[in-house]
């Protein structure tokens, strides 16, 4: 209202200041002749006017900044959706390390080079050193693994078991066969891992050789993780290595009780010792006289006889002589009684052993015990017998000759003594001397000392590992307390003397001193209670002994537990188990039962003579027996004649009598007896015989045992001179020749001549087998000389470190970059060199193993030339009657059996026991460790990117075909063929020449290779294949698997989803630094691209914690036919977890507004659409506008994305799952067959699932983001729309519209020039240049030749020849007309239609001022609400509408809005349809009549159809007429404007303009026939018309823009003349 009052005031006050000059006129607000309406309404609907401007104004800038709203809302969720500067870190890093620099690769090295690079850069194990132990794939240290500076030694950190590797190695070899050099030098060892958790490598860098060609290895490991190993033992072709690996711990428990049985078994043996003598010595002392010497004495006498005779001179001289004189003393007195008696002063009573003799002289004389009855002395005088020969002879003393009985009672009483001392003597060193003996090596200490020695000779033989722990490990000497650490030498004495006795002393042995014992005095009955209570002492000893109480060795280990236990308890277990004073028994016997320890976690036999028994049954068949029970005993005797006592064991042991003239006993008894050692010297059945059966085999059975059948021995006996002697001497027997007694085997007939024949070739000279055997043995051992002392020169040579030191010395000196790069080198040319020898090696055991047969043949060649020497030395040495026909028959009986002995040597010496070049000892270590084996390695691509799974490789691959038909065939044929799914490469594990190549599995028989591809497990596989004119691929060998050449495919097809038929391969994150670059080395050795590659593509998969951003990467290398390999790439970023925060949930909100908000748009359009439908009766009406269109089709763009957005959220998002890591293949360290697939490859299928999942999502989210793209340009549009109501802001859109048909028609023809020029240089240039090479790319770069970028121009200056002058006319020509010209042609037409839209622009008001204005009155208006006289804005547009007189307009401002119609100006006058309809009807009736050709025409269809215009005749009816009054106007004719719309955009009224080509359709709409030259004439006058009339227009224009420049001009000199006249004058002045 106050606004009102302000506006009337200012009506009233201008009012005022007008009468003077109006003063005259009083109804100037009256009616006007001629006029309805006051002056007053007109001011009023001015006003009116304005204000519905003002509102309009004001609704137009409401809609602009709510449209403004939603798009910012819009552009807010997208880039809260996108979080592109998030993304692009990622993105950024990742391109740096996988995306390649060139997009054209030339080979396949190239590729290669990428793969390697990513690999390198991405599969890195952890830095060693940086102070944290990534476990499990950085781990504790162990043997050459492992960071120690990081996680420590794994011996301290986990509990291991400490294992010893015990090989034992003899490679002495038979002569004729490979050196036993070559097989030392050829064989090694090494312990290799199966599975563990760490390293995939063997312990050892290198394998252990062997510097000797006998002796034995010892290791101690105490680091080797839990997990299955193997120790492999390589060409070791005829078993000479055997050994085992064994668990320490259990070898020293074991070690320990065997410590314990021995010292105490030799401690018992001692005192059992001890024990015997003295209990001989008791037994001595307490028998009398005679009944020792009846017993000890008489044993020391050749025969009863003279021991008779000796016994009986001791009795008469003691019962008859005392009386006797004995002239030998001065006095000559007799004998006497004392010394009579004096030889049993040492004797017990014969009745009371326990009382010493005492009977008088007398009494002794009357005893015939001791006396006989009468006196007779004889004695020994020499003699002959009949034959001369020397004897002697009892014969009388003469008793008269007082010497001579003197002299014979003298010595009979000195004999007497003498078995006296003898019986005395006896008990002394029995009691003393064997007793005690020098305490250190004789006497009782022997036997200890002896079963000692025994039984530890026994263990070097059969347990050399127990040796150790026994004799060597134990360092302590308190044998009581610490018996697990005691040495064995203080064992034993404590086991001797026992706890008791080892403390206190021993008062029994202290009683039986040498003093004592030997002294004249003391007589035996003395000692033997000395002896007794000694052996009383003994036995408490050994009973102290057996209650020592022993611990165990260890309390527990692993699962064992091992009881405390007592000397008897372990040493009657080892009784128990065998176990003697000379052999001990296993240490597994289960006998043992408490103290049996298994220690062996693997163990394999060998020996030098090892080859004889190996493999037997496939090495020699033959030698295989079979045990056949005994019919006879057979025992050697050295009679030639009869060379073996037999007895029957079919007649119940019956004596089997005869010799070998007897053919009974020949064929019982020698001919079996032959057989049984002939088949038990060169037969085997191991040890399964029993005692009554021997082993027979085919090779004895067809040794002929019957000599008088035998050609050889025929020979021999032949060279007899007397034949019928010989023929006496051995009788003839029935036998064919070979005796079997085995059922149902196969039989060698001594018949057959191919046998016979044989034998006759192989005969063994024994003498000269022997002297070489002989001699090659001493030059063995000179040669083990040798090489031992030049082994030692060898070690002295490699302790001196005086060159090396100088080497290292000047290596430190070298530059880190050039080290670096020599480190490099030397890796890849020792790689190299490794295969190289690893491949020598190899051939060298080949072809050794395959020169057997050769040396084979050689060694018997020599032995037939021997056995015929040998031969022919028996028949000669016969015929000299040197020696027998039967000694001569013993000697080819033994050189029968020594030949097929060292025939059967010979043959086992050249054939290798195994062709496999490896030989695997498995064994597992468990401690129990927890080791999480299931982690998946963290592979990062930058630092916080990482890697998911894999990275997935996948080949598509072609065939070659025959080429066209082409005159140049010769040059190449082949082609690129169809797609194919053949198997192809070669594993390089069986490839030489590769670093992969390993030699273990390249056997002779070629069956190492089954291991890994076994064709059974295929579905009908397939064999005996044809290819060139051959037959390959035999069984096993498969055509699937296996190349023709037995080598086995690399690659092999495997269908994935979403992908061709193909081959993919895939590197498991967990595959370690070294593991990836084996598996790169697989591929690239394998040859995984070659010539049939077609194309190659990668998948890897990321994802970024931090930003919780996945990122999928694409590259795929097309191999061309034109020989490069064209590389495209895609990498994309996706969020998968889109609410995790509280920014995601506002995001959230947003997304639920907008998706709101975009559905009511929708619904609107939906609306006017419904609404068109309703007012104007068809719904498409509403698209006559483009605008609609426009607004219609972002509409519904943004619904379909928000929908989109939707799915992607609650179906793909959601629902999107990956695991970390896929257990494609089956082991990530193979031997050989990387390409394995676990679980017939359905974890490398889910894999791809999970990939092509994320591959889903991401094309998903960018089509998403593509469409927004989209929906951007059309709100953009849509933004300039809204904006139009604003001059100034229109003005824009208006130039553009103005400007719309010019550029139209510049852009055909430029387009048409940009194209020509664009397809010119495509062919000129595109074989040579890559920016012309597709047209594609070619109009891309013409299209940077626009903007300036000009590189192409060098690429083109470098042509030669004519190209380089096309290149430059092409160039030039282009930069003139294309950029200079028409560019500027653009810009013209677009600042013309600027200047002429800012001209026709009357409007000045800025949005600035005018939405301060309107933001002004509004603010008013709502502080108005407070005032009384407040008149609302609704209300004030009522009343100026009601004063205006706009009331009954209004009523029909619809319908007349609804009435307006199209007018079509033609020579300045509007015509409607109607008006345009009576015009052509009038034209209608001066036209001449239709022929009746016309009609039939006009009837016609097809005529209708493809009638190109009105032909002379016709004529058109009422409805024509109509129908194309209708048609022009529509479609020429245009709504009137009123000039309030054109003041209202700021624009003055226009004249109307018809183009050209309308003005001329709208003038000849009517065709009439005979006419068409006269209106071509009035259609170019009317064109000359309008285009005066527009260039009028024009100068109008430019007069109107002159006019507003002078006006301009004179402003600005008025403003200059009232600046000067308001200035002041000069001072003074």
């Amino acid at each position: 209202m106050k606004q009102l009052t302000a506006g009337q005031g200012q009506f009233k006050k201008k009012g005022r200041a007008g009468e003077g000059q109006e003063g005259d006129e009083p109804q100037k607000y009256r009616l006007e002749e001629g006029d309805g309406t006051t002056h007053a309404q007109r001011i009023v609907r001015e006003l009116y006017l304005r204000y519905e401007k003002q509102l309009q104004r004001w609704k137009d800038y409401r809609n602009l900044f709510v449209f403004l709203g939603f798009v910012a809302l819009f552009l807010a969720v997208l880039y809260l959706q996108r979080s592109a500067h998030i993304a692009y870190k990622v993105h950024s890093t990742l391109e740096s390390v996988v995306v390649p620099q060139d997009d054209t690769m030339q080979d396949t090295d190239a590729v290669y080079s990428w793969l390697n690079g990513l690999l390198t850069e991405v599969w890195k194990d952890p830095v060693c050193g940086d102070g944290l132990c990534e476990a499990p794939f950085e781990f504790a240290s162990y043997s050459r693994f492992g960071c120690r500076a990081d996680c420590g030694k794994l011996s301290e950190v986990q509990n291991l078991t400490t294992i010893q590797i015990d090989i034992y190695y003899d490679f002495s070899h038979p002569v004729g066969s490979i050196p036993a050099s070559d097989l030392m030098q050829q064989s090694s060892w090494n312990l290799c891992p199966v599975s563990t958790a760490y390293s995939t490598g063997c312990y050892y860098d290198t394998d252990v050789t062997f510097d000797r060609l006998s002796g034995v290895q010892n290791y101690v490991i105490d680091d080797a993780p839990d997990g299955q190993w193997n120790l492999v033992v390589r060409r070791d072709i005829f078993n000479k290595v055997n050994g085992a690996v064994r668990d320490t711990t259990l070898v020293l428990a074991s070690g320990y009780f065997y410590k314990i049985y021995i010292a105490a078994a030799a401690a018992l043996a001692e005192q059992q010792f001890e024990i015997g003598l003295l209990q001989q010595a008791i037994a001595i002392a307490n028998t009398d006289f005679w009944t020792y010497a009846n017993t000890t004495i008489r044993a020391g006498y050749p025969n009863a006889t003279e021991y008779n005779a000796a016994a009986n001179w001791v009795r008469q001289s003691t019962c008859f002589c005392a009386n006797i004189a004995n002239d030998t003393v001065s006095t000559g007195t007799a004998f006497g009684s004392d010394a009579m008696l004096l030889f049993l002063n040492q004797s017990v009573s014969r009745t009371d052993p326990t009382q010493p003799f005492s009977l008088t002289y007398a009494q002794y004389q009357a005893d015939p015990y001791y006396c006989p009855s009468a006196f007779a002395p004889v004695e020994w005088t020499p003699s002959t017998d009949a034959s001369g020969n020397w004897t002697k002879v009892l014969t009388a003393v003469d008793q008269t000759n007082a010497t001579a009985l003197r002299d014979w009672c003298s010595g009979g009483l000195n004999v007497s003594l003498t078995w006296r001392n003898n019986m005395t003597n006896s008990v002394q060193r029995l009691m003393i001397d064997r007793r005690l003996g020098d305490q250190r090596t004789t006497g009782k200490i022997a036997l200890r000392n002896t079963v000692n020695n025994n039984l530890r000779n026994y263990l070097i033989a059969n347990g050399p590992e127990l040796v150790a722990p026994i004799y060597t490990t134990p360092r302590g000497t308190v044998a009581q307390q610490d018996p697990v650490n005691a040495r064995i030498d203080y064992l034993m004495p404590l086991y001797v003397d026992g706890v008791k006795y080892s403390q206190n002393p021993q008062r029994a042995a202290l009683n039986m001193t040498r003093r004592i014992v030997y002294n004249s005095t003391v007589h035996l009955t003395q000692l033997a209670p000395r002896a007794a209570a000694r052996i009383a002492e003994v036995q408490e000893q050994i009973a102290d002994v057996r209650a020592i109480g022993l611990p165990p060795p260890v309390a527990t280990y692993q699962n064992l537990t091992f009881p405390s236990t007592t000397v008897g308890a372990l040493y009657d277990a080892f009784l128990g188990a065998g176990a003697s004073t000379t052999s001990l028994p296993s240490p597994k016997n289960a006998s043992l039962g408490a103290f049996a320890v298994s220690y062996n976690l693997v163990d394999w036999a060998g020996n030098t003579t090892a080859y004889m028994r190996c493999d037997l049954a496939d090495r020699g068949p033959e030698y295989v027996g079979e045990c056949v029970a005994m019919n006879n005993t057979c025992i050697a005797t050295t009679n030639d004649t009869v060379p073996y006592n037999c007895t029957d064991l079919t007649n119940g042991g019956a004596v089997i009598p005869g010799s070998l003239a007897n053919s009974s006993y020949r064929t019982t008894c020698e001919t079996p007896c032959d057989r049984r050692f002939d088949c038990n010297t060169i037969c085997d059945c191991f040890g399964t015989c029993k005692a009554t059966e021997f082993c027979e085999c085919d090779a004895c059975v067809a040794l002929n045992v019957n000599a008088a059948a035998d050609n050889q021995f025929v020979d021999i006996r032949s060279s007899v001179q007397d034949q019928a002697a010989a023929a006496a001497t051995i009788a003839s027997i029935g036998l064919g020749g070979a005796v079997s007694h085995r059922r149902g085997r196969r039989r060698l007939q001594a018949t057959n001549d191919e046998v016979i024949a044989q034998l006759n070739n192989v005969v063994t000279q024994v003498a000269t087998i022997s002297t070489t055997q002989t001699s090659i043995s001493s030059q063995m051992s000179s040669l083990k000389a040798q090489v031992d002392t030049a082994n030692a020169l060898a070690v002295a040579r490699a302790n001196d470190k005086t060159l090396v030191d100088l080497i290292t010395a000047g290596r430190a000196d070298i530059a880190a970059g050039q080290a670096k790069v020599e480190a490099k080198l030397d890796e890849i040319i020792g790689k190299q060199n490794q295969a190289l020898a690893a491949a020598e090696d190899a051939a060298k055991a080949l072809s050794a193993i395959q020169g057997l047969a050769q040396r084979q043949v050689a060694a018997q060649k020599a032995l037939e030339t021997a056995v015929m020497n040998q031969l022919s030395a028996i028949k000669t040495a016969t015929y000299q009657n040197i020696i027998s026909l039967t000694q001569a028959l013993a000697l080819w009986k033994r050189a029968r059996r020594d030949r097929a002995l060292t025939l059967k040597a010979a043959k086992l010496a050249n054939i290798p026991c195994t062709s496999d070049p490896v030989a695997t000892n498995y064994f597992s270590l468990d401690n129990g460790n927890a080791i999480d084996t299931a982690t998946s390695r963290e592979r990062n691509v930058g630092l916080t990117n990482r890697v998911i799974a894999g990275l997935l490789l996948h080949q598509t691959r072609t065939n070659e075909t025959l080429c066209p038909e082409s005159k140049f065939d010769k040059i190449q044929k082949t082609c690129t063929g169809p797609q194919t799914i053949s198997s192809y490469g070669v594993d390089p594990i069986f490839k030489r020449g590769t670093s992969l190549y390993n030699s273990d599995y390249d056997d002779v028989n070629g069956t190492k290779v089954l291991r890994f591809y076994n064709c059974s497990l295929l579905t009908g596989p397939t064999y005996n294949v044809q290819f060139l004119n051959q037959t390959v691929n035999p069984a096993p060998y498969c055509a699937e698997l296996f190349n023709p050449q037995k080598l086995p495919y690399a690659f092999h097809f495997f269908p994935l989803a979403d992908k061709g038929n193909g081959f993919p391969v895939w590197f498991d994150i967990n595959l370690s630094q070294d593991g990836a670059k084996a598996w790169y080395t697989y591929l690239n050795e394998g040859l995984y691209l070659d010539q049939n590659t077609r194309t190659m593509t990668a998948e890897l998969v990321t994802y970024n914690a931090p930003l919780r951003i996945f990122s999928y990467y694409y590259i795929k290398f097309f191999f061309s036919d034109g020989g490069s390999i064209q590389v495209t790439h895609r990498l994309n970023t996706v969020r998968v977890e889109l609410y995790n925060s509280q920014e995601d949930d506002v995001r959230f909100g947003l997304e639920i507004v907008l998706t709101m908000w975009i559905f009511s748009l929708l619904l609107y359009n939906l609306w006017e659409i419904g609404y068109t439908q309703k007012t104007r009766g068809n719904f498409l009406k509403y698209f006559l506008s483009g605008w609609h269109w426009v607004e219609f089709a972002s509409n519904g763009l943004l619904t379909a994305c928000i929908i989109i957005w939707w799915v992607f959220k609650n179906t793909y998002a959601k629902k999107f799952d990956i695991a970390i890591r896929y257990n494609v293949y089956q082991d990530l360290a193979p031997d050989a067959n990387f390409l394995a697939l676990q679980d017939n490859g359905a974890h490398l299928t889910s894999a791809n699932e999970a990939f092509s999942s994320l591959k889903e999502l991401v094309d998903m989210l960018n089509w998403y983001f593509a469409l927004n793209g989209i929906n951007i340009l059309l709100l953009i549009a849509r933004v300039l729309k809204l904006m139009d109501f604003q001059p100034r802001l229109g003005v824009v859109t208006r130039s553009l519209w103005l400007a719309g048909p010019d550029l139209i028609h510049f852009a055909i023809v430029a387009g048409m020039v940009f194209i020509g020029y664009a397809m010119m240089a495509h062919l000129i240039f595109g074989n040579a240049i890559a920016k012309f090479s597709t047209f594609g790319d070619s109009i891309n770069t013409c299209f940077e030749i626009l903007l300036g970028n000009i590189d192409v121009n060098n690429d083109l200056r470098a042509l030669g020849g004519l190209q380089s002058v096309a290149g430059a006319l092409f160039f030039w020509s282009y930069e003139l007309l294309v950029f200079m010209v028409l560019l500027n042609f653009l810009l013209a037409i677009i600042v013309d239609a600027f200047s002429e839209v800012k001209e026709k622009t009357h409007e000045t008001v800025g949005i600035h001022t005018e939405l301060f204005t309107l933001l002004r009155d509004k603010w008013r208006s709502l502080l108005g609400r407070c005032s009384p006289n407040y008149i609302s804005d609704a209300k004030l547009g009522d009343l100026l509408r009601q004063w205006a007189g706009e009331d009954d307009d209004n009523k029909d401002s619809d319908e007349a809005a609804a009435d307006k119609r199209k007018l079509l100006t033609i020579l300045n006058e509007d015509m409607d349809e109607d008006t345009l309809r009576e015009v052509f009807k009038e034209c209608l009736r001066d036209a001449p009549a239709a022929t009746e050709k016309g009609k039939a025409a006009a009837s016609n269809l097809l005529a209708r159809l493809f009638r190109r215009g009105g032909g002379p005749g016709s004529e058109a009816n009422e409805q024509e007429v109509m129908l194309a009054a209708h048609y022009i106007v529509e479609r020429f004719g245009a709504v009137p404007r009123d000039d309030d719309d054109l003041l209202d955009e700021g624009m003055g009224p226009e004249p109307a303009q018809l183009p050209p080509a309308a003005g001329a359709l709208a003038a000849g709409v009517a065709p009439v026939g005979g006419r068409e030259a006269v209106l071509e004439k009035e259609r170019d006058q009317l064109a000359q018309a309008l285009e005066r009339l527009a260039e009028v227009q024009r100068e109008l224009a430019e007069g109107q823009r002159n006019l507003m420049n002078g006006q301009k001009q004179l402003a600005e000199q008025q403003s200059k003349l009232v600046q000067l006249m308001n200035e002041q004058p000069p001072a003074g002045n």
